[in-house]
């Protein structure tokens, strides 16, 4: 039966709508499942695997290990927060497993790479300076950036998770960085720090950030977020604008404005749920069409806000078989079994 579910589970990823003009590889390290690849290595180091490829990082009880990347590529996973009964979602993938992947190492030549649905397990490090990456992390559950020395542009990190695991973005010099609908719970005292927003263009936006130790985000737009925590967080040179705290003490630099202060975090979330719907808002919530106002909308602050919400669990946006039925046994001298199964459109 398990070679069964498998060929369905493969059913998910041949469906994808990304980089339709170029090839698509599987990586799998499941006993009894065969795959193009069984570690993210392999795939990346493959003479086979081009520029402009796709990798499928399927669904596992244990990490696919890492790479160093010098191609454009796109890399997608089945998601995190998939087993209820570790504080996940109930229903999303039939796997409750995630699709994981150790320290990533991105050189010049990965530019315009994107990620998607991956756990990434360590630091991924920027290797070398590169005139703009445009490089997109989003529906990931992160932690560390490291950039080295030098001029870095164009990181985006959208609709990511995390949870008690440290996050920094430090190292180099950053322009044009956007953290956007993101969702950061340290209750471990790790706190974070984006000290290198030292050049223009960098955004932290329609953020929820729950950490219980210092923030640091200087020299950027910050607007729409949701920060609860017990200390003041530092903004040197930011543009601040229509975010909610739950710290009744918060400073702010010149020019801030339509920021709430000394709001409790039972007044905002629904504190209930998997470890990210928790952060959904209540009814009544003074985050509810509490950000900036752009063309007419106004939307919520917090990572649910927005016109692209933070999605539960980082599904990707490709269908995925949410609930699959196989029969226990099938009758000696049954030549046909019936199988059951729901999809979903994520886009």
């Amino acid at each position: 039966m398990t070679n069964i579910k498998n060929l369905i589970l493969l059913f998910v990823f041949t469906l994808c709508m990304f980089c339709v003009h170029a090839k698509i590889w599987r990586v799998n390290n499941n006993t009894g499942v065969v795959a193009d690849f069984i570690t993210f290595t392999a795939a990346v180091t493959s003479a086979s695997v081009l520029s402009g490829d796709t990798i499928h990082i399927e669904p596992s009880a244990t990490s696919y290990g890492g790479a160093t990347i010098s191609k454009r590529l796109v890399v997608i996973g089945a998601g995190y927060l998939l087993n209820p009964a570790a504080g996940g979602n109930t229903g999303l993938q039939v796997s409750i497993n995630t699709s994981m992947l150790s320290s990533i190492t991105i050189l010049d030549g990965a530019n315009g790479s994107r990620f998607l649905g991956i756990y990434l397990e360590n630091t991924v490090t920027i290797g070398v300076s590169a005139s703009t990456y445009n490089l997109l992390f989003e529906k990931c559950n992160i932690t560390s950036f490291t950039f080295a020395a030098g001029a870095h542009d164009g990181i985006s990190i959208r609709k990511c998770y995390n949870k008690n695991r440290p996050v920094s973005i430090s190292g180099g010099n950053l322009s044009n960085f956007v953290m956007e609908n993101c969702l950061l719970n340290d209750e471990l005292g790790f706190g974070f720090s984006f000290s290198n927003f030292t050049g223009t263009g960098c955004v932290v936006r329609n953020n929820g950030i729950r950490v219980a130790n210092v923030f640091n985000c200087p020299n950027a737009y910050v607007a729409n977020n949701i920060i609860i925590s017990p200390s003041i967080a530092t903004f040197t040179n930011s543009n601040v604008k229509n975010n909610i705290f739950s710290n009744a003490s918060q400073t702010f630099p010149g020019g801030a404005v339509a920021n709430q202060t000394g709001v409790p975090e039972a007044n905002i979330f629904t504190l209930t749920g998997s470890d990210d719907a928790r952060f959904q808002l209540k009814i009544g919530s003074p985050a509810i069409a509490a950000g900036v106002t752009i063309a007419g909308y106004t939307p919520d602050c917090g990572a649910f806000g927005s016109t692209d919400p933070y999605k539960l669990s980082g599904i990707p946006p490709v269908p995925s078989i949410y609930l699959l039925t196989v029969p226990a046994s099938i009758p000696s001298g049954s030549a046909t079994m019936n199988i059951t199964f729901s999809t979903r459109n994520n886009n």
